[in-house]
């Protein structure tokens, strides 16, 4: 299966500042340092060249270019994990009916 992304470079001239859309983001510093400030957290993140940094799906950032900078934003797959059976989180004793009491487990 092949899924279409869009990939896109920034190119930052030094003290350049972009806002990041909002949505689940690789940034890909290429070329420079780029500064992120990240919306409601007290950490920034500093990406040097070759270094990346993924956003949260509800997440703004804003980018700073501590030099001229490239900045790469791709696209971020978001796959939904599918939960393993709550009877796998329960410890061996309480699986079988013939554990302590005969307890056995319940559907969720």
């Amino acid at each position: 299966m092949k899924t279409d992304t869009l990939t896109v470079d920034i190119n930052m001239p030094h003290k350049a500042m972009q806002s990041i859309p909002q949505g689940a983001l690789r940034l890909v510093c290429r070329e420079g340092s780029v500064w992120i400030t990240l919306d409601h957290e007290q950490r920034d993140v500093v990406l040097n060249p070759g270094e990346h940094f993924t956003t949260r799906p509800q997440q703004r950032a804003i980018a700073y270019a501590l030099e001229s900078s490239v900045l790469r934003l791709e696209p971020v797959v978001c796959t939904r994990r599918t939960p393993a059976p709550r009877w796998r989180w329960w410890p061996q004793r309480l699986r079988g009916s013939g554990a302590r009491g005969g307890a056995t487990p319940v559907a969720a």
